[in-house]
């Protein structure tokens, strides 16, 4: 088959900016020249990919799932000259990184920081789209991916464990007569807890530890993020299920204080993995600066 990709891109340009006139200003060619390349298209396809509107043009159905499959073909093809160069000089580059918001908040914001700071001239990307990272990690299009273990991560992918959490059950003053009170898992079910959406990891560990001691938990509040969590027991919401690594200055300054409960959960640990057979000075780089 011969494929023209820059029948591909001209599609790609209309397509995002759903207007003729604004794709050819873009690509610095002229209006007729981006219809006549649509229309090659469309005609070699034998297909319809857009419909006119009153404002521009709007992607038929076939002309929607073609556009997410050649916006990945070309984000991949743009990113060959990036890689070469992060190859070739450490100074200039872009870094791709896959990570959840709840690890950006929590582990990883200071060392992108530090990672900028040292090396300004890189760009860095940054996909938060859990559901799609493992995806876009096999179609190329993330160089590291961050997660919480235990977790399904690629084969021939390397794995490097960076920190362990240790989960706890934490209140603020309001429940201070649970502070220094030995407390069965079964006061569990009476406890007024906040705790993370069904389908997390913490809250898988915690809800299959329930099921099999025949615990019924009832949550007073359920959220997205430990962040939140965290905020809503310090404001005495309820009592947070929390990673204690996340709590530790509320911990020291009274802010917060722990159960005194055993409650003997799988161990949960922050990673990343990444392609070993990418060699990528920044990505190596990168890499250094979150594990020393």
């Amino acid at each position: 088959m011969n494929i023209n990709l820059d029948l591909y891109k001209v599609f790609y340009y209309v397509a995002k900016n759903k207007n003729i006139s604004r794709a050819a200003e873009e690509l610095m060619i002229s209006q007729p020249a981006v219809s006549k390349s649509i229309k090659t298209l469309e005609n070699q396809m034998n297909i319809q990919l857009f419909k006119r509107t009153n404002n521009g043009v709007k992607l038929t159905e076939i002309g929607n799932i073609i556009y997410k499959k050649v916006e990945n073909a070309l984000t991949l093809i743009e990113s060959v000259e990036s890689d070469v160069k992060s190859r070739l000089n450490i100074q200039s580059g872009t870094l791709t990184i896959g990570v959840s918001r709840a690890i950006m908040d929590e582990f990883l914001m200071p060392h992108i920081i530090d990672f900028h700071n040292k090396y300004p001239n890189i760009k860095i990307k940054l996909l938060t789209d859990n559901t799609d990272l493992i995806k876009k990690y096999q179609l190329g299009l993330v160089d590291v991916v961050f997660t919480h273990m235990p977790a399904e991560i690629p084969e021939n992918c390397k794995f490097i464990k960076l920190t362990s959490f240790h989960n706890c059950f934490a209140a603020n003053e309001k429940y201070i007569n649970y502070k220094n009170k030995k407390l069965l898992n079964k006061d569990l079910e009476k406890l007024p807890l906040l705790l993370l959406d069904k389908g997390t990891i913490n809250r898988n560990r915690i809800d299959e530890y329930c099921y099999k001691n025949k615990i019924k938990l009832n949550p007073e509040m359920e959220f997205g993020s430990n962040t939140l969590i965290k905020d809503f027991t310090l404001t005495g919401f309820g009592i947070g299920m929390l990673d204690e690594e996340g709590i530790k200055e509320e911990l020291e300054n009274g802010k917060l204080f722990k159960l005194d409960i055993d409650i003997p959960l799988r161990e949960k640990y922050l990673g990343l993995f990444y392609n070993p057979n990418n060699q990528n000075l920044v990505l190596d780089k990168f890499i250094k600066l979150i594990t020393d």
